[in-house]
This record gives structure tokens, C-alpha cells and sequence, in this order.
């Protein structure tokens, strides 16, 4: 084989010029050795190309996983892709249905928040273009959209999760919008433990700015999230107390836990003062809705508020939320959101809720 193949071989897989031309040469003093030592044996060649060939997969592999979730946030430094790969675990297996396939190519996550990067390879014939995002999207729905089948977090068992979640897919740039497949990053986000649940995709539609849904095709692909999961990640920081003020009177920390992704955080105010607040702060007073007869009535809005939270790096970069919900209640809120990005807790300064600044021990 000549340095031609091997340099042909070689293009089909992401490497810049000088590393392919590095392997190359790596292959073809390999070759040549192994032509002149034939005579102690044909391990040393086949030893020689195993140990090669392991080179080239663990190579692709880096790279595959480093250009997938690199494109996904927009670039990742060393740092943050350190902790994608500690956070990475093994993959669930591809799914097959109703002639479709979705195949996982990369996931990691903590408690409380997973990503998860599929392949979906729609059946045979099938054209999935590029969508704008806007007037056009795609949707990860099924054939019942009206009762409720869509994305969702399930028990193993097939039962309802018994936390607060939320689901969000990120299609990513098609390469070949004349083929039948497209990929698709999914962000979850809980305020329970994700290990061992599934997440189901009952199928994939076709959504424009007019509420108009069209089928491409349905069917059942479960994924079970379970180890990498970083158990135990979330690191309990020494806040209860700590108060951030607001138009609407103080908040105050009931607790707050930070992990590599996000954050989890309950907080408690005095319900009269904000909405005291709230109404003294509204110029239009109660507002008035029309009931099914045509009467009207009084119709008042309840006040949550609410403090920006923010981690501040050592360089003085700025990390915020990506995405974030919370139950509430009577004077109280529990949140969970995670950050824009991957973030290496060693290199955190402090948190900023509000203008109160939280620092890290």
C-alpha cells in the first residue's frame, strides 16, 4: 500500500493536513518495518497495524465527540472540554422503529441535567431539509400531539416521573440537507435524579410559525439515562441566609447547590411587601377580562420576584443561565437552571445573586 492510499484512507476522517500527513508517515515507517522483520514472525505486522489502527479510532472518537459538543456551544476551551469529558458516560443503544432510526452519538450530564446528541436517520426516501428555525422547525412529537405524545421523562417502568422537568431540542447544522438524516441535541433539566430514567421520542413532525403540523414518521425510541451520570455532583454552598434585594423587598436563600452545569436554588420573601409592591409599582391597576357571557371582572396578577443568578470566573467572565423553571408558591420558589455552558468549579470566583456577591469555599 502506498503513501497515496494511506493518505486517501485517511481523508474520511476529521484530521488537519499535518496530522494526516504525521499518520501517514507513522504508517508507512510501520509498513517498512514490518516488510523488513517478516522473517521473526507475522505478529510484529499485525501488531504493528493494531497498534495503529487503536491510535486512529481513539483519535476519531476524541475528535468526533470534541467537533459535536464544540459546535453545540459554540467552542469550548480546554477547561470546559475537561469537563465535558468527565461528565461523559456510556452511550444508550440506537433505536430502531417503524423504519427510522435514532442513534446516540454523545451524551454527559449531572444530576439534574443531561445532554444528549442524536443522530435521526428518517426511513428510506425520505428528504429532511434545512429548516430556517423560524417560519419552519422540527418537532420531536407523535402521531397523538392533542392527548400529549411528545418528549418526555419516564419511569423504567413506563410510568410518570415524579419531579419537574423540562425538555429542549437544539437542531444542529445539517451537513447534506438533500439526505434523510438530521441531528438533534436534547437538553434536560430536572429537579430530581435523572439516573435510570428514559427518555422517550415518539416520533418526529414538521412545524411552522402557523401552528401547521405535518408527520414525517412515529414511533417508540426510548433512551435510558444511566451511568456517567455524575452522582453526587452538586456541591452544597454555604448560603442559607444570604439576602439579595429586590423593588419587591429581600430574598432570602433557603439553599443553593452549583454542579458543573447548573444550579439548584430555593429562596422565601414576604408575599405582602411584594405584592404591596407589585400593585403601588402598576400603573393600570386591576385589569379587566371579559367571562364566557360577556360580563367582566377583576382579574389581579400575583408577584414572583425574582433575583438574576449569575457565576463570575477568576478572569472576571460572566456565566449565565441558559434556561431555568421553578415551582412556587406563598412567599417561596425552588429553581433549577443550567449555564450557557460547561464550567470548570475550579476556576469559579464567586456567585452573584442580584448585587450579592456568594463566595465559593
Amino acid at each position: 500500500m502506498d503513501r497515496n492510499v494511506y493518505q486517501s484512507e485517511l481523508d474520511r476522517v476529521r484530521f488537519t493536513e499535518a496530522g494526516k500527513s504525521a499518520l501517514t508517515d507513522a504508517l508507512m515507517t510501520g509498513r517498512a518495518e514490518s516488510e523488513q522483520r517478516r522473517g521473526r514472525g507475522p505478529w510484529m505486522k499485525r501488531g504493528a497495524i493494531a497498534a495503529l489502527a487503536a491510535v486512529l479510532l481513539v483519535g476519531t472518537a476524541a475528535a468526533v465527540t470534541v467537533s459535536l459538543w464544540d459546535g453545540f456551544f459554540g467552542g469550548l476551551d480546554p477547561s470546559e472540554q475537561a469537563v465535558v469529558d468527565t461528565l461523559s458516560g456510556d452511550l444508550p443503544g440506537a433505536v430502531s422503529s417503524n423504519g427510522a432510526v435514532m442513534t446516540p452519538q454523545a451524551a454527559f450530564g449531572t444530576d439534574g441535567v443531561f445532554y444528549l446528541m442524536l443522530e435521526i436517520r428518517a426511513p428510506e426516501g425520505t428528504v429532511l431539509p434545512a429548516l430556517d428555525g423560524e417560519r419552519e422547525t422540527y418537532q420531536l412529537f407523535g402521531a397523538d400531539i392533542l392527548n400529549g405524545e411528545w418528549l418526555e421523562l419516564r419511569e423504567s417502568d413506563g410510568g410518570d416521573v415524579d419531579f419537574s422537568y423540562s425538555t429542549e431540542p437544539t437542531w444542529l447544522e445539517d451537513d447534506d440537507p438533500t439526505d434523510n438524516v438530521i441531528r438533534v441535541a436534547v437538553s434536560i433539566l430536572a429537579d430530581g435524579d435523572l439516573e435510570g430514567k428514559v427518555l422517550h421520542i415518539p416520533g418526529l413532525w414538521k412545524q411552522t410559525d402557523a401552528k401547521a403540523y405535518t408527520e414525517i414518521f412515529s414511533g417508540d425510541f426510548d433512551f435510558t439515562l444511566t451511568s456517567g451520570l455524575a452522582e453526587g455532583s452538586l456541591l452544597a454552598v454555604d448560603a442559607t441566609g444570604v439576602t439579595a434585594e429586590t423593588p419587591y423587598g429581600p430574598l432570602t436563600l433557603d439553599h443553593l447547590e452549583l454542579s458543573p452545569l447548573g444550579l439548584r436554588w430555593g429562596y422565601h420573601y414576604d408575599e405582602d411587601t411584594a405584592q404591596a409592591a407589585w400593585e403601588a409599582e402598576s400603573s393600570d391597576g386591576d385589569a379587566l377580562i371579559t367571562t364566557h357571557d360577556g360580563g367582566a371582572m377583576e382579574f389581579s396578577d400575583m408577584v414572583t420576584p425574582g433575583a438574576e443568578l449569575v457565576l463570575v470566573l477568576r478572569d472576571g467572565t460572566r456565566v449565565e443561565m441558559a434556561n431555568s423553571f421553578g415551582e412556587y408558591g406563598a412567599g417561596w420558589t425552588e429553581q433549577s437552571g443550567f449555564f450557557t455552558r460547561p464550567v470548570d468549579l475550579a476556576q469559579v470566583a464567586y456567585l452573584l445573586w442580584g448585587e450579592t456577591e456568594i463566595p465559593l469555599n
